[in-house]
């Protein structure tokens, strides 16, 4: 996904709700960068902006992590624009914050970058036999 696509999900995520373009335009590339630099560090522990993840500036970029963890940079940033409402907009915006910190945590089990494949399945184990006893 771009960086537009990316601002594009978190407003469909957010039901075009034209509040949260208001709350959420002005901090865009802000709150992308975030979610961008925690993947970042979990995947590969290193921080945005860095020479192997640059800081994405431009509608067109695109960050760089396989494509399945795009969506939850999407989650991220949903969060960020829900948790500065009403108390209302923050519960809804609980599940798109329990799904990101579910991909850390998946990230981080499976030992970064080295215990997943680009499509997300784990690599350990991946040839084990399984012997009966």
């Amino acid at each position: 996904m771009t960086m537009a696509e990316i601002k594009d999900q978190v407003m469909f995520q957010t039901n075009n709700d034209p509040e949260d373009i208001e709350d959420f335009l002005p901090h865009a590339e802000d709150y992308i960068n975030d979610g961008y630099d925690r993947i970042v560090y979990v995947w590969d522990r290193q921080h945005v902006p860095s020479t192997d993840y640059p800081r994405l500036t431009e509608d067109e970029d695109v960050p760089n992590l396989p494509e399945w963890m795009h969506r939850y940079l999407c989650d991220w940033v949903t969060w960020l624009v829900y948790r500065n409402g009403n108390p209302q907009k923050q519960s809804r915006g609980h599940e798109f914050q329990a799904h990101f910190l579910e991909l850390l945590s998946r990230i981080a089990d499976a030992g970064g970058k080295s215990g997943l494949n680009e499509d997300g399945t784990q690599k350990r184990y991946r040839n084990f036999i399984n012997i009966p006893r």
